[in-house]
């Protein structure tokens, strides 16, 4: 008997799940972000929620929860329930956090399901325009004649923006204090008072301020030249070739969400970062719209792991 109750128990709960995917969703969605408002993480969530509220019948609820590099949000979501009304959109940093902190509660192979990537973004050097630095040879410079004595901002202690930063200033020889912020758009307002003088951060945030003549964009990171930034020098032109860092955003849900609330949620974000309204606010911020499937955001971040834990330590962020 033990054996039949056994297989009419999974049966069960397998028309349970079935069921409940298909009257999935019936109240709104929350959308944690692990970062303050104004930054990239949050402008990639606020671009497609509209569409994705239209397509799931459901309103689309943006909740900033920063801190710990985008971990507090996966954190908070990995202890909540596995019914689809709760998921994080993060950075690429976000998710690779336990391997320079293992003390994080979540393992992102076991505890995270990928819906889908939304965008990439170039990083980049930006400066404020009193120092006069008008190249990354004038800021370098100036670092080295004062090793120790310039701060920049950063969105996080230990993001994708932090490698970055670490391993140029690294290869160029400098010494620079990196001062980290919650998030890309509180950075970007110390960085125009003059507060911090340099930063390091994402393009989004930075690009209402390109043309007011209140920040300078010295260089990109990534190995091509940003299409939204075709005027940006990258490093690799200026010098330093093996520098090739950018940055992605995606959408998880807890381990445990059903498989076919997943599904759902990919298709409607593919649905609006295929609207070509929706693209061109994400290029005008600097952002690429990306999409693809659970499958291919899950096979990206497993090649990445390896890849930015060995990127993390060389820029000095080694585990804690």
């Amino acid at each position: 008997m033990r054996p039949i109750v056994a297989v009419l128990l999974l049966t069960f709960c397998q028309l349970f799940q079935v069921c409940y995917a298909q009257n999935w969703p019936t109240r709104p969605i929350r959308v944690l972000v692990g970062f303050a408002p104004g930054g990239t993480t949050d402008v990639s969530a606020r671009f497609t929620g509209d569409i994705v509220s239209r397509e799931l019948g459901q309103s689309v609820i943006i909740e900033n929860r920063p801190g710990g590099a985008g971990s507090i949000a996966l954190e908070a979501l990995v202890r909540g329930p596995r019914d689809g009304y709760t998921i994080v959109i993060g950075s690429d940093s976000s998710f690779y956090q336990p391997v320079l902190t293992p003390s994080l509660s979540y393992r992102s192979e076991k505890d995270l399901l990928p819906i889908t990537i939304l965008t990439n973004q170039p990083i980049v050097i930006a400066v404020h325009p009193a120092p006069g630095w008008k190249s990354v040879a004038d800021l370098l410079k100036a670092a080295k004649a004062r090793p120790g004595q310039i701060a920049y901002a950063l969105s996080s202690a230990t993001g994708t923006q932090a490698v970055a930063a670490g391993i140029f200033f690294k290869m160029a020889g400098v010494n620079m204090i990196g001062v980290p912020y919650k998030g890309g758009g509180q950075a970007v307002v110390d960085l125009l008072s003059g507060q911090v003088p340099v930063a390091v951060l994402g393009s989004a945030p930075l690009m209402p301020q390109i043309g007011s003549g209140r920040v300078k964009l010295l260089a990109v990171t990534s190995k091509a030249r940003s299409k939204a930034l075709p005027d940006v020098p990258t490093l690799a032109e200026l010098g330093y070739p093996d520098m090739d860092i950018a940055q992605w955003f995606g959408a998880v849900a807890p381990a445990g969400t059903p498989n076919e609330i997943v599904t759902r949620l990919s298709a409607a974000y593919n649905k609006a970062l295929s609207d070509p309204k929706i693209v061109q606010r994400l290029f005008d911020a600097g952002l690429e719209a990306v999409g693809g499937t659970p499958e291919e955001m899950g096979r990206r971040m497993a090649a990445e792991t390896v890849i930015w834990s060995k990127a993390a330590k060389e820029a000095g962020l080694g585990g804690k």
